[in-house]
């Protein structure tokens, strides 16, 4: 009976057999979209799409009608336990053209002071980065903090699109802390 169970145990071990990625330790945050469908009710963000992904069947997209994306917005201090200085911001983008002039925004701001200027504001122009049209391809900046930054503060990532005509599209952004 016993070595019925060791065997029944060895098998369901390894029938798990761990498809569960390991989270890098500088990997502050991430989303693939997947599970923001239906989380929100009937507020569902119009940036939502299943037009098509880089993995799964969500994205973000912005173009006609939609300036700006959903993003990650939360206080630093919720973020890292440590003092953050540098980030790194990774994400999927598919442009229809080299015409599309998109950007990837990281800001930071003082939510007690809503009506300041930014303590960082970086764009990444995705026209720069992007020279292969109609697929995903990878991008990535880097961005260090002034002094002043710290855990009060509030980070904002979003993709914005500058008033460009065609559709741009966002998936799998990662955001991580660079020592």
């Amino acid at each position: 009976m016993k070595k019925l169970l060791y065997i029944l145990l060895a098998v369901s071990t390894v029938s798990c057999d761990g498809k569960l990625e390991e989270i890098p330790a500088n990997q502050l945050a991430s989303n693939d979209f997947e599970s923001v469908d239906g989380w929100m009710g009937d507020n569902t963000p119009p940036s939502l799409t299943k037009e098509k992904a880089h993995s799964g069947r969500y994205a973000l997209k912005v173009g006609p009608g939609v300036e700006y994306s959903m993003g990650y917005n939360n206080l630093l201090s919720k973020l890292s336990a440590s003092k953050v200085t540098k980030l790194k911001v990774r994400a999927w983008i598919n442009l229809p053209n080299g015409t599309s002039q998109p950007v990837l925004v990281t800001a930071i701001t003082d939510p007690n002071n809503p009506g300041a200027k930014p303590l960082v504001w970086e764009g990444l122009k995705l026209s720069d980065q992007v020279k292969s049209f109609n697929k995903w391809v990878e991008v990535e900046k880097t961005i260090t903090f002034p002094a002043t930054v710290n855990y009060t503060n509030k980070i904002n990532v979003y993709l914005w699109r500058t008033g460009a005509v065609e559709t741009a599209l966002l998936d799998d952004l990662i955001i991580e802390k660079v020592e």
